[in-house]
């Protein structure tokens, strides 16, 4: 059975990961609307993307608060692990492969970001 605060913990990041993914699906279609130059939908999606973005946010604060409020094993741990230190335990693991998976969207995401940042600034200059 799974230690509460790590369970929590991974609720959270499950439900980050569910977010990052709104994001990236929205991302993908605002870079598709840019190229078929389709300004109302870019328009639209950039306001729909705003939504999930606020949410990524106030997930990253209650995972803080989350870790802040553990026992300080738990948060040196969490610590460790975000650092990317080896698991030490089945819950670790968990959480670890978790932390992964959400840092292997957002690596993706990223650079989609930085292409359409470079297209609007282009197309406003």
């Amino acid at each position: 059975r799974m230690n509460e605060q790590w369970m929590v913990m991974l609720v959270q990041l499950r439900k980050r990961y569910t977010t990052l993914n709104q994001v990236y699906d929205l991302t993908v279609q605002m870079g598709q609307a840019l190229d078929r130059n389709d300004q109302t939908s870019f328009s639209i999606l950039l306001s729909m993307r705003q939504e999930p973005i606020l949410t990524l946010q106030e997930q990253d604060k209650t995972i803080e608060r989350i870790c802040e409020g553990s026992p300080p094993d738990i948060q040196a741990r969490w610590k460790a692990l975000c650092r990317g230190e080896a698991a030490e335990n089945d819950d670790e693991s968990r959480i670890a492969n978790q932390l992964a998976q959400n840092r292997r969207l957002i690596d993706r995401l990223v650079p989609l970001d930085h292409r359409l940042q470079k297209v609007l600034s282009v197309k406003k200059a």
